[in-house]
């Protein structure tokens, strides 16, 4: 097996989680990303340092032995694009438009010394929902031949875990090219996505359905923390940081009941997957991590970017929908949706302070309406959710 894999993003992520797994794999790494000043960076320094944050004790690693390549660097990264058996993206969503655009282009160049079309393995590290159906759509929109996508193109989804806070000016004056992430390490992969051989090493789990480790994440972690950074601005105002929280037990009771509605959700949808027992010792596993306050993580990052966190399909409306539409319980989700309509920002030009106002002003039903319902007409799920809204506004 021709172990090579190129990146395409050299953030946050590409660089503290997804660089350091596949190094560890055994994998030749090229890094590629469009800001060529860090890309320079990197190929002047020939590594990075990640400290790595826990409770017990801090301890660093030292990342070495990549090939950063810039995007502009057309000869490279073609030449990569024609070979490499394994492509990781870390981009967000409008990146990965971009760079399934050029993906689509090269595959038709991807041809073998007998002739034979090579295939390609696109592992997609997004917290995405549905990131393989937005890749094929615009790999497909690219084709410049009849490149076999059916049997040669495998997308595979991602359940992307590690939490990795920003840092402080002062950190990044010191160390320009470092980072700072948790402990955990694992990348969670779609098993049946892959149409080549299948990756292996510790820090890898194989998982399928994927679905149900997508929505895992996104109805019991992601839902979870944001319900921390929401009640916690509500509950204790004048505290900036997310560990000190997690020191009230009252307050992690409550956040881990808000979460066992999520895990609910996930027994009824998945009962064949996940047990309520692993659930619990999943959502237990989160809180203490929630609880690290070497991440120095704030409850401003957490809580941040209302416009998306309260959409139709993603964390708290997601959810919300998901356990109506089963007969569930969502008296604690529903009373994180209204502490998130208060939660404001700093930043006066935030669109987030934009949501608070609409509220202030317009009322439950106008931001619902507005926001959480994605440009869609309100349906008979979403009546039930804003009478149970209205019911504890008061």
């Amino acid at each position: 097996m021709n172990k090579e894999v190129l990146i395409f993003g050299a953030g946050n992520i590409g660089r503290s989680f997804i660089a350091p797994v596949f190094l560890d794999a055994g994998y030749t790494v090229y890094l590629a990303d469009i800001d060529r000043d860090l890309i320079s960076a990197l190929q002047k320094a020939g590594s990075y340092r990640i400290r790595i944050c826990s409770k017990e004790q801090e301890s660093a690693r030292i990342v070495q032995g990549f090939h950063p390549v810039a995007l502009s660097d057309q000869e490279t990264i073609g030449s990569l694009l024609k070979r490499v058996p394994l492509i990781v993206t870390s981009v967000g969503q409008a990146g990965l438009e971009a760079v399934a655009g050029f993906i689509g282009k090269s595959l038709c160049e991807r041809v073998g010394e007998e002739g034979q079309f090579l295939p390609l393995d696109i592992i997609l590290a997004e917290n995405l929902r549905n990131a393989a159906g937005v890749c094929r759509r615009r790999i497909l929109a690219s084709l410049t031949g009849d490149f076999p996508v059916k049997s040669h193109l495998g997308l595979v989804e991602t359940s992307i875990g590690k939490m990795v806070p920003l840092r402080s000016e002062q950190e990044r004056l010191q160390d320009p090219l470092g980072l700072k992430a948790e402990a955990y390490n694992t990348l969670i992969l779609d098993r049946d996505g892959f149409v080549g051989e299948l990756p292996r090493s510790p820090s890898i789990e194989l998982v399928s359905p994927i679905q149900a480790w997508v929505d895992r994440k996104l109805f019991i972690h992601n839902m979870g923390h944001a319900a921390a950074a929401y009640l916690g601005r509500q509950n204790f105002p004048e505290e900036a940081c997310l560990a000190p929280l997690m020191e009230y037990e009252w307050f992690v009771t409550e956040i881990r009941n808000v979460m066992l509605e999520g895990a609910n959700i996930l027994i009824k949808v998945y009962p064949d997957v996940f047990s309520l027992s692993d659930l619990m010792h999943h959502i237990d596993d989160l809180l203490a991590r929630f609880a690290n306050p070497a991440l120095g993580d704030s409850v401003q990052r957490v809580g941040r970017d209302l416009p998306r966190k309260l959409g139709r399909n993603d964390r708290i409306v997601g959810a919300l929908r998901e356990a109506v539409k089963r007969g569930l319980s969502i008296e604690r989700l529903s009373r994180v949706y209204l502490a998130a309509l208060v939660f404001e920002e700093s930043n006066p030009e935030s669109p987030d302070n934009d949501i608070a106002q609409m509220y202030r002003v317009e009322g439950l039903e106008a931001v619902y309406s507005s926001i959480s319902c994605g440009g869609e007409l309100p349906d008979e799920t979403d009546s039930i959710i804003l009478s149970r809204l209205n019911e504890l506004e008061v």
